[in-house]
């Protein structure tokens, strides 16, 4: 996935705020974010609160991804404890 920060910059780029809203609200849709509260009184968005949303939602699904690597890490030490003792047994 693209840095999400490097697609904030870009979307923050756009002079008109209807397509910035629009490329916003398509970027949280892809992450799965809710953007429910975030709407002004004429039924705008405000765009501090998706852009914290967007950023929210992105490091919420990198974090959910270590307990993968985390898994790998245990496993890699049970054969390193093994490959020690066997080697300690075998010598």
């Amino acid at each position: 996935m693209v840095n999400v920060q490097k697609q904030i910059k870009k979307i923050m780029s756009i002079k008109d705020r209807g397509e910035r809203e629009v490329a916003l609200r398509k970027l949280a849709d892809e992450l799965g974010c809710s953007l429910s509260s975030t709407y002004t009184s004429d039924g705008k968005h405000l765009e501090e609160q998706v852009i914290r949303r967007i950023q929210e939602a992105r490091r919420s699904i990198r974090e959910s991804r270590l307990w993968l690597i985390a898994l790998i890490s245990a496993i890699a030490s049970v054969f390193s404890a093994f490959a020690a003792w066997f080697a300690v047994l075998r010598f």
